[in-house]
């Protein structure tokens, strides 16, 4: 496979109807802690936090497993924590991931950076139907690459300040008119849209008496996030995250193809659908810095996967369900140099 044959392929998923799968690896590549960083910030305050016995005994089941290099989702799926441990892992990494997006976004507004993904969106046509993003993230590094392209946002709520939950009505809140044409009934016009559906929750999204906001400089220590563990998938099914899982589910499926971004194939909220459609034969452009297991596995396995990832050195892979070739020295994995490259 020559490099223009691969950048055609690139290309070719830049179309309407391509939903964009983004995880922690994007964000990462901005400078938004991973979760090694935050297994270490956990470790680190974490026993501060606690005085009961049977807190401190539980801790220190998941810390030495933390400390024996097991990750920290299995950690955490290895022991449970009780509600006092869980509360105060949901805290800390509200804050800590918080704190670094401040940092992005100062260097955003003082024209130091230009995210990845501001780009990214510029090599798309967004017509009325808009574009889908599905991310595991809470930060909102997506939110700001939109906005930084005048691109609005629907992230199923309505407002700006203290922005309630309203997953049926956002859409309407992007009409900008009517048209109406001879002998046809009156039809809406809405503005192009990126909508941003986060089924794990959002560092501006909190509960007010019993209802979700969306309030974007609001206290980070109650919001809402479903954080690593054994009952990340439990609190998956309460509002708003289930709304925003089966809204993610359903793009996935009406999906024609997918770019898949710095994400390792670990969360079972989305992949039921987005697995099933791969295994369908739906094309899928994975781009990550290293290929998870499960990600090789997918690409061995469907025929209509093109995987990318470092070759370890300075160049990238190209791996599909039956070849893998190397491609010196260029990036293509990573979102900023493949554009460049590619566009």
């Amino acid at each position: 496979m020559e490099l223009d044959s691969i950048k055609q392929i690139i290309q070719d998923f830049f179309q309407e109807n391509t939903l964009t799968v983004v995880g922690s690896g994007l964000s990462a590549a901005e400078g938004i802690p991973g979760m090694s960083a935050l297994s270490n910030e956990l470790q680190s305050k974490i026993p501060h936090f606690l005085s009961d016995p049977i807190d401190i005994k539980l801790w220190d089941k998941i810390n030495k497993d933390l400390l024996a290099g097991v990750g920290l989702e299995q950690a955490l799926h290895n022991t449970k924590p009780s509600p006092h441990i869980e509360d105060n892992i949901r805290t800390i990494t509200a804050n800590f991931i918080g704190n670094a997006e401040k940092k992005v976004l100062y260097e955003i507004i003082n024209g130091r950076k230009i995210l990845r993904f501001a780009d990214y969106l510029g090599h798309f046509t967004i017509r009325n139907d808009g574009l889908v993003v599905v991310t595991t993230n809470y930060d909102r590094l997506i939110e700001y690459a939109c906005e930084y392209k005048d691109i609005r946002i629907d992230t199923l709520f309505i407002g700006r300040f203290l922005a309630h939950f309203a997953p049926e009505k956002s859409k309407y809140s992007f009409c900008e008119g009517l048209t109406k044409r001879p002998g046809k009934q009156r039809t809406a016009v809405f503005a192009p849209k990126v909508t941003v559906l986060k089924p794990h929750g959002c560092l501006s999204w909190h509960m007010i008496n019993g209802e979700p906001y969306s309030i974007p400089n609001y206290p980070l220590d109650d919001c809402l996030i479903i954080t690593p563990g054994v009952n990340k998938y439990k609190e998956g099914y309460s509002v708003p995250f289930d709304t925003h899982r089966t809204k993610a589910n359903a793009a996935i499926d009406r999906a024609q193809r997918y770019i898949i971004i710095g994400y390792g194939f670990g969360d079972g909220h989305l992949e039921t659908h987005l697995i099933q459609q791969l295994n369908a034969g739906k094309p899928a452009l994975l781009l990550t810095h290293s290929l998870s297991p499960r990600a090789l596995e997918l690409t061995r396995k469907c025929k209509h996967i093109t995987a990318i990832c470092s070759d370890g050195a300075d160049g990238s892979t190209i791996v599909t369900a039956t070849s893998e070739i190397s491609i010196p020295h260029i990036n293509l994995w990573d979102l900023k140099s493949m554009l460049k490259e590619v566009f």
